[in-house]
């Protein structure tokens, strides 16, 4: 990963969302497969649809900020450094992109398996 994109706020709200969501998921999941009662205060599951979807719409914002970042650079004609300004507006937006997706496909996947488990826990 490239250090700029650690001075990216949008990054670090898809990592920070990411690192929550599947902690709450996969205790959501041991606690299923333990056949345990839900954990105090209600289960998790039902909020876990919005947050998943929400890591590709922080991708997005990424990309959005990453590109006016590199149009900015092109309008601004920063002569030498306008390449290295726009390959980075760009980069940033292809990162972000990347982390929303690549969070937020697997999240969903473990999401579907648990809410299969559970109905077949309840069909039994």
């Amino acid at each position: 990963m490239n250090h700029a994109l650690l001075a990216n706020p949008v990054m670090w709200c898809i990592l920070v969302l990411a690192a929550a969501t599947y902690f709450l998921l996969l205790r959501e999941i041991l606690v299923t497969r333990a056949g345990l009662p839900p954990v105090a205060g209600g289960s998790w599951s039902a909020p876990a649809t919005a947050l998943i979807a929400a890591l590709p719409l922080l991708g997005l914002l990424g990309t959005i900020g990453g590109l006016l970042q590199a149009f900015h650079a092109l309008s601004t004609g920063a002569g030498a450094d306008m390449g290295q300004q726009l390959a980075g507006g760009i980069a940033a937006a292809l990162y972000t992109t990347e982390w929303g997706l690549l969070t937020a496909i697997p999240a969903w996947f473990l999401h579907q398996w648990l809410r299969a488990c559970r109905a077949r826990a309840a069909r039994e």
